[in-house]
């Protein structure tokens, strides 16, 4: 089964339109088909986050999708003393110290976009017609703006996946962070398997990455 979007929700618990430079690509939102087996309700997956070299087992189930918007309960076992871990707040863990929460998503052929800024806006991850060097921006109602910015591309089968039994092409999208603690976040994704990992990289020099695929 195809991995997708799981871990979107890890923003919302942490983060408190306009067009790409050209004119051409959205930032606040994605066309193509969002008929995909991967946002069909009821579609459960399961993965991993994994911190060093041990693995944390996490799972997503589709709750609901509406016009191509869909809603995930997550789940996540969440590693102990992890500086990401305890950024995310209490009200979002259960009595385990584990991450259970709902978030929302837009997935299509054409790309993939959130809503885990405060405000609830869209907000473009990656759309797949983006070059390197595109960003895609949002300014938020107490006038911050995030940035992402597509910074790799690649045209041959080169990022290995499902333990390293199969190579895909892929797209590297980075967002400039403005949340205490973490210095910035990297999207890896592909036009098949959507988000293939998240990678935080921490102010004090450590990173958590998140595997999707």
């Amino acid at each position: 089964m195809k991995k997708f979007i799981i871990f979107l929700p890890v923003l919302a618990l942490l983060v408190s339109c306009n067009l790409l430079d050209g004119g051409t690509i959205s930032s606040t939102d994605v066309g193509g088909d969002s008929n995909l087996d991967m946002n069909v309700v009821g579609t459960k997956v399961t993965t991993n986050v994994t911190v060093g070299n041990t693995s944390y087992p996490a799972s997503a189930t589709v709750t609901s999708n509406v016009n191509g918007v869909i809603t995930l309960d997550v789940k996540a076992t969440l590693p102990k003393n992890n500086t990401l871990t305890n950024l995310i707040p209490a009200n979002l863990k259960d009595a385990s110290g584990n991450l259970v929460t709902t978030t929302k998503y837009k997935n299509t052929s054409e790309g993939i976009l959130d809503y885990t800024n405060k405000d609830g806006k869209p907000f473009v991850i990656v759309n797949y017609n983006s070059s390197v060097g595109d960003k895609y921006t949002l300014t938020k109602a107490d006038g911050t703006t995030i940035t992402r910015t597509v910074t790799a591309k690649t045209t041959v089968d080169d990022y290995p996946v499902m333990g390293g039994m199969m190579l895909i092409k892929t797209m590297t999208t980075e967002q400039d962070s403005r949340i205490p603690g973490i210095n910035r976040i990297v999207y890896v994704t592909n036009h098949k398997y959507a988000l293939v990992a998240i990678i935080f990289y921490m102010n004090d020099g450590t990173s958590t990455k998140i595997s999707l695929l």
